[in-house]
């Protein structure tokens, strides 16, 4: 069963800046400490039409296993969430654990 770490930044107080950081200092930062990933996809929040979205962008960490996932988590996924929380201008991430089930 696949797992999911949901990375859930809020809106930055200053989006240019964070999405520069976001890019050119977490993702090269974050990505070799996140051992046992099997990818990682962002995607910009846009809705829903009716009211501001609550986050700015979420990142969506995937693993073969959930228990890949406690590993990294464990170990050296630590450096990249706390990375995460300091560039994220507009206050601490949201972090969820989801999996895929059938």
């Amino acid at each position: 069963m696949t797992a999911h770490l949901l990375i859930m930044y809020p809106h930055p107080k200053d989006v240019k800046e964070f999405d520069r950081a976001y890019r050119e200092e977490h993702l090269p930062y974050a990505g070799p400490k996140l051992k046992g990933a099997t990818g990682v996809v962002t995607k910009r929040v846009v809705g829903p039409s009716f009211a501001p979205p609550p986050y700015h962008l979420i990142s969506d960490v995937s693993f073969p296993t959930i228990e890949a996932l406690k590993a990294t988590a464990a170990s050296s996924g630590k450096e990249a969430l706390t990375h995460a929380a300091s560039i994220s201008s507009g206050g601490a991430p949201t972090i969820v654990v989801v999996t895929d089930d059938a």
